[in-house]
């Protein structure tokens, strides 16, 4: 807490006041956000405070986050404030305060976790699926944040709809040119497909997508109780944020007890190391087109 605080809190006593501060949602590249264990009032939230005289909401929000988790923001998206009788909070010693909260999202930062000004006893990055305890304004706060657009959205692509099919084809030329240069020859029949022939392939698509962007997507073929994955693919601008990982484990968890088999270039080195990680078993290699090498991957669930 600030002198200027302190002060406030020497003349009003416990009495609430209106307190203008600033919040930050903290992504790693794992969509996991951050959250601090705050040493005053032993739960979960997330990092943020109080403005200080002159500041910015921006500004207070870079400071905070700084102070409380030795990270340094770079670019912010602003998402929205809260106010009302909803945000009031009482403090385990009595004060009162009414909240007016400016909210910000990062998922660009630098810097490693330390807590510098003893305002908490942990910080952890969480995944969105198994968060702790949170109670009041943060809960508030977390249960909107699939409304703003900055977490990725899972669903199936109709290669009917011309627009979506023409996003799906540039995203998978953008995906495979970068395939071929891992595996040393453009001869990669995606590279070539044209827009008939990838509304006509007969298979499913399941995107994932950032805000209007399409991030990521899979294709896949079912047979029976098995899963034919035909295409894996992510654009550059979403690479080391568990996109590819995210759809795979989608589509296993929508054909729990399935079968699933999938294909790439013998040199694909972090596709390689991508299926290994999520349990994949690799089978033997087989040469297709006189030259290319395939690497063959199963993982038998259920």
């Amino acid at each position: 807490m600030s002198d200027y605080f302190r002060e406030i809190r020497r003349m009003i006593g416990t009495r609430p006041f209106i307190l203008v501060g600033s919040a930050v949602i903290v992504l790693n590249q794992r969509y996991e956000v951050l959250l601090q264990l705050r040493s005053d009032t032993g739960k979960w939230g997330i990092p943020g405070g109080a403005m200080e005289l002159g500041e910015s909401f921006e500004e207070t929000a870079r400071r905070e986050v700084f102070e409380e988790t030795g990270l340094r923001l770079n670019t912010l998206k602003f998402l929205d404030v809260f106010s009302g009788k909803e945000y009031y909070f009482q403090y385990p010693n009595g004060d009162e305060i009414y909240n007016a909260i400016a909210l910000y999202a990062c998922d660009d930062w630098e810097g490693g976790l330390s807590m510098l000004d003893g305002e908490s006893l942990e910080l952890r990055f969480f995944p969105l699926a198994e968060l702790p305890e949170i109670e009041g304004r943060p809960a508030m706060i977390l249960k909107k944040l699939g409304s703003y657009g900055i977490l990725p959205e899972i669903k199936e692509i109709s290669l009917a709809h011309i627009l979506s099919a023409a996003q799906l084809l540039e995203l998978q030329r953008t995906a495979y040119k970068i395939e071929a240069e891992l595996i040393g020859t453009e001869d990669i029949p995606p590279l070539k497909e044209s827009f008939e022939q990838l509304q006509s392939c007969g298979e499913t698509f399941i995107g994932c997508y950032q805000g209007n962007r399409l991030a990521g997507a899979v294709s896949f073929v079912k047979e029976g109780n098995t899963i034919d994955i035909h295409r894996v693919m992510v654009h550059p601008d979403f690479f080391r944020k568990g996109i590819a990982a995210r759809l795979l484990k989608h589509i296993e968890q929508e054909h729990d007890g399935a079968e699933l088999i999938v294909s790439t270039g013998a040199a694909n080195v972090p596709a390689l190391k991508l299926y290994e990680k999520l349990g994949f078993e690799r089978l033997k290699d087989r040469t297709v087109g006189g030259s290319i090498v395939l690497a063959n991957f199963i993982k038998r669930s259920g």
